[in-house]
C-alpha cells in the first residue's frame, strides 16, 4: 500500500466515530460521502481522493487536514495494553486500560490485534 495511502487509512480509521458525528451535523451528502469513504477503506482501496473531495482540499492535503480537522483529537488514552488494526493494512493504535475491552476497527468492525 502506498504509504500516504496508509496514513490516510490510519487517520481515518482513528478519526471515523467523530467524522461520522461531525458530517451529521451539516446538510447536505457529507455523512454519504463518509460511508462511502469507509466502503473503499474497508475494501483497501484509495480513499485520499475523496477524503480531499469531503474536505476541501488536495489530495496531498487530505490526511493532514482530517488529523488536525475534529475538536478533541490528540493524545490521551490509558496505557498498559495496545491493540492495531487487525489485517495490518494500516498504522492505527489503540491503548487500553489493563483487561479493559478489546478495541474494534471503526472501518471494518472487527476486534483490533494485540501487539
Amino acid at each position: 500500500m502506498d504509504p500516504a495511502e496508509r496514513d490516510a487509512l490510519t487517520t481515518f480509521c482513528d478519526e471515523l466515530p467523530g467524522l461520522r458525528e461531525e458530517c451529521a451535523r451539516h446538510p447536505g451528502d457529507r455523512l454519504r460521502l463518509v460511508d462511502r469513504i469507509a466502503v473503499e477503506a474497508r475494501a483497501r482501496r484509495p480513499i485520499l481522493g475523496l477524503l480531499a473531495e469531503l474536505l476541501g482540499t488536495s489530495r496531498a492535503e487530505a490526511a493532514r487536514a482530517l488529523g488536525s480537522a475534529l475538536p478533541g483529537t490528540g493524545p490521551g488514552q490509558a496505557d498498559e495494553e495496545l491493540f492495531g488494526c487487525p489485517d495490518r493494512a494500516c498504522d492505527r493504535v489503540r491503548e487500553t486500560p489493563p483487561a479493559g475491552p478489546i478495541p474494534r476497527c471503526p472501518v471494518t468492525g472487527r476486534p483490533m490485534s494485540r501487539r
